[in-house]
């Protein structure tokens, strides 16, 4: 059932997170998105252990899931979500698909771990983190486009209360090492849902056939080359920032090696 209501109890929306931390919407203006040297080695020493659970999670066996996940693959049926499908719809066919399946995914790994989020915040989150990537502007962090685009969706439907956790999340789903407690649910789950379709990280602890059924509703055909290309326009711009920083760390190779479903 589709509820509009525009009152304050509308979301689960919980305190903003520190906006002066790594990745944060102040860090990025003072910073312009760049890292430190010691936010480099702090990220690098992650980045390490993310690489070793992935290859474990792929040598174990797929989680059974312990939650009903079967309206995951829908969006939310609500105003704020049907214009922020609209406003998607400015990317690239291949980078819009993986809007919707990030949103599926972090929908799916939020219940999966029982950590309360607004899904229907995470929806929108999901579907318009990348919609700053293209074209990309010298000197200026795609994130902060993404993050301006959700949060006027936010703002046009009557949602103002939503728009500085919106913007944050977006802003901060690229930066390695978040967490929930600290960066916000929204932004950690938009970051989970995104790498299990970029690299695989995770997708093992979502069902085979939720995957399955997800990437035949919004394919991965062409995403590998397009993402990339964008990782690679962005790190141009913005040297010294997080997306140079990942592609320093073998993120490339991980994305072209990807192969979801993998097996059941």
């Amino acid at each position: 059932m589709s509820d509009d209501r525009t009152s304050s109890s509308r979301f689960r929306l919980g305190p903003l997170p520190d906006p002066d931390r790594l990745g944060g919407p102040r860090w990025l203006s003072a910073s312009g998105g760049r890292l430190t040297w010691d936010q480099r080695r702090r990220m690098l020493i992650t980045s390490f252990g993310t690489q070793g659970q992935l290859i474990s999670q792929r040598l174990r066996r797929r989680k059974p899931a312990t939650v009903d996940l079967a309206d995951v693959v829908r969006m939310p049926d609500s105003r704020l979500v049907r214009e922020a499908e609209e406003a998607a719809l400015c990317q690239s066919p291949a980078i819009l698909a993986h809007g919707y399946r990030t949103a599926v995914f972090a929908r799916a790994l939020a219940l999966i771990d029982g950590v309360e989020v607004d899904h229907e915040l995470l929806a929108v989150c999901g579907l318009l983190h990348d919609a700053g990537l293209f074209p990309s502007v010298t000197g200026e962090d795609f994130t902060l486009r993404s993050a301006t685009i959700a949060a006027d969706v936010a703002r046009r439907v009557g949602h103002s209360e939503a728009c500085e956790h919106l913007f944050d999340a977006v802003v901060v789903h690229t930066t390695i090492g978040i967490e929930a407690a600290r960066d916000g649910a929204l932004g950690a789950y938009t970051q989970f849902g995104a790498m299990v379709d970029l690299a695989g990280l995770r997708e093992r602890h979502l069902p085979h056939d939720l995957v399955a059924r997800t990437l035949v509703e919004h394919p991965r055909k062409g995403f590998a080359r397009e993402i990339l290309k964008g990782l690679a326009g962005e790190a141009r711009a913005v040297p010294g920032g997080r997306f140079a920083f990942l592609r320093c760390v073998g993120f490339g190779p991980a994305v072209r090696i990807a192969s979801l479903p993998s097996r059941p």
